[in-house]
């Protein structure tokens, strides 16, 4: 029996987190044009519903269109009759038509929410006890274990067959210590690659001591596995236990796949669960593996297909920042080494869904730390929405203890984070997806002075005609080219809309900072740079983001669409009417 339930499980705590999810979700619902909404006076809105029903708040209309919900004035109205909201689950039972879920996907979903609301609990409980201003102390890693997730899918941790002990053991939020198990692979049966000079002892040291490894390599003679013919797999615990034992027990009773033990460093899991930080040794490389649960939008594994590219990739990425001064303080978090062992049965099922081929591999990476130089520090982007439960946002107490306005704080963070991956795009057709995880802020005595990107499994996309492909055989045959427009959305949907939307609404709700000014600079950043580097780069309308309108992307309509049934491919999201560019709007605040 758990001794805390009692205490995580507090009425009003429960009632919170509930009424944040359903405030979130007008939120975003409206954003996605789901729900309709109307109102007199700007600050009291009604959400009338197919079902009859509705929901009545207090809140205030976005630049971005979507109406940010003050969470304890949310009343749900039935018949005349005004009560106060205490499930999201019976939200979503209301607005059902809305979305359009049959039972079969409504069933699943709200098994999600719940996980979801669990979760919360958990995190809110240790957000109580934290101030913004203390955060600006923390480390990169430590702000993720409070961090509330995805800002616009509403379900951001499901974590589909975690049980709590799980979360206990394993999510972010208990900040737990992990330590890997390891596998011995037949070289001729796995898929690996490295970077030069990055051999198999020096992926082994980067992620045990000396003593463990000579633990290791006292296990490998015992069992007399040669190391050139083999290749090592670290493997989540989780992983270990819930599926590698029970898949690939053929492989494992023939020896094509060796048990070596639990050997190495402890590690923390990031808020994207399945990357770790080494806590034993910090500053040494990440691991990155595959946690075959649902969480957010997809299923979490490691595909085999980007495992051969990943160090040059990560190399020609190096070498254009080193070379073009535009992106000069942007550096790169390497994949010094990847491996994968594709199960050979589901291997024979092309298009069975996409988790069967992703049980097993791993990627080593640079981690954000080993970047920062004296004074330094490096946040996901996606910290900077955070509030504290007093109201006051982190990003106020990092531009309060940089001796910078607000103003001069946030020009500083466009000209480095924006400005280099829209160069990124424009002049080598190289788009990253760059939502809060992925992309990293450094900070020098907490003022904005240079961007670290990452994850380029995937996340990173080319152009027809990229440099990237244009100089590389290899990156041509695995990289999916598309057209030069598709890449703005990378930008666009991942960085402006998951990013600044939600840390432009908490300025003015925390700081009482005017949206219009904030992307009003953000223009202006945009402008100098297309007046002076951008002009010569080829900027038409589809891919100018200075445009007078953009797309409005749909994440949560995907899953009300196709629900939680299986699929060879992971999820894409959907575009909605097009909206008024908020940037263009800022630009002409003295206007309005």
């Amino acid at each position: 029996m758990n001794l805390k339930a009692n205490t995580l499980h507090s009425g009003s705590a429960w009632v919170r987190v509930n009424q944040n999810l359903v405030a979130k979700s007008l939120q975003e619902l409206s954003y996605e044009q789901i729900l309709k909404v109307s109102s007199t006076d700007g600050q009291n809105f009604v959400f009338a519903l197919q079902s009859g029903i509705e929901y009545h708040c207090q809140g205030w209309q976005g630049i971005w269109t979507d109406i940010k919900v003050e969470a304890d004035s949310i009343v749900r109205v039935v018949d005349g009759i005004k009560m106060p909201v205490k499930s999201a689950g019976q939200f979503f039972i209301d607005c059902q038509k809305e979305t359009g879920m049959d039972d079969i996907i409504l069933g699943n979903f709200l098994e999600e929410m719940h996980n979801t609301l669990f979760s919360d609990l958990r995190i809110e409980q240790k957000q109580a006890e934290q101030s913004s201003s203390d955060m600006t102390t923390w480390s990169g890693l430590k702000i993720q274990s409070i961090l509330n997730g995805h800002p616009k899918l509403l379900l951001n941790k499901g974590r589909i067959t975690w049980s709590e002990g799980d979360l206990a053991d394993f999510a972010p939020e208990s900040q737990p210590l992990i330590r890997l198990m390891w596998l011995a692979v037949r070289k001729n049966s796995a898929l690996a690659s490295s970077m030069p000079g990055v051999s198999t002892d020096v992926v082994l040291a980067q992620s045990m001591d000396e003593a463990e490894l000579k633990r290791f390599n006292q296990v490998l003679a015992d069992f007399e596995i040669s190391k050139s013919e083999h290749v090592f797999v670290p493997v989540h615990p989780w992983q270990w236990d819930r599926f590698i034992q029970v898949q690939f027990a053929a492989e494992l009773s023939t020896g094509v796949i060796k048990a070596l033990g639990v050997f190495g460093d402890a590690y923390q899991p990031q808020i994207s669960i399945r990357t770790l930080s080494n806590v034993s040794r910090p500053g040494l490389w990440d691991i990155k593996l595959p946690v075959t649960i649902l969480n957010t939008s997809s299923i979490r594994g490691i595909a085999a297909k980007y495992i051969p590219v990943g160090g040059e990739l990560s190399q020609k990425m190096n070498d254009i920042c080193a070379k073009d001064d535009v992106l000069k303080n942007v550096q790169v978090l390497s994949e010094k080494a990847g491996v994968s062992f594709q199960h050979p049965i589901y291997k024979q099922v092309a298009l069975a869904p996409y988790r069967y081929h992703e049980y097993l591999g791993a990627i080593w990476r640079e981690c954000a730390e080993s970047k920062a130089g004296p004074g330094e520090s490096s946040v996901l982007t996606g910290s900077f929405f955070h509030k504290d439960t007093e109201g006051r946002s982190l990003l106020g107490a990092y531009v309060a203890s940089s001796g910078l306005t607000m103003s001069q704080w946030l020009r500083k963070y466009f000209e480095v984070v924006v400005v280099p991956l829209y160069h990124l795009q424009l002049k080598y057709g190289i788009g990253l997806v760059s939502h809060g995880q992925n992309i990293v802020l450094k900070l020098k005595d907490h003022a904005p002075v240079g961007l670290i990107i990452k994850d380029f499994q995937g996340d990173l996309r080319v152009a027809k005609g990229s440099v990237l492909v244009e100089e590389s055989a290899n990156l041509a045959s695995h990289l999916l080219q598309l057209p030069r427009n598709y890449l703005i959305h990378d930008l666009f949907t991942g960085h402006f809309v998951t990013v600044l939307r939600f840390i432009s609404e908490v300025l003015k709700e925390c700081d009482g900072y005017s949206e219009y000014e904030f992307y009003g600079i953000l223009g202006e950043v945009l402008r100098d740079y297309l007046s002076t580097t951008g002009k010569n780069l080829n900027v038409d309308d589809s891919v100018n983001l200075l445009a007078e309108k953009m797309p409005r992307v749909l994440v949560n309509k995907v899953r009300f669409k196709i629900g939680y049934a299986d699929s060879h491919e992971r999820p894409v999201p959907m575009v909605g009417d097009e909206l008024m560019n908020p940037i263009v709007l800022g630009l002409n605040k003295g206007a309005l």
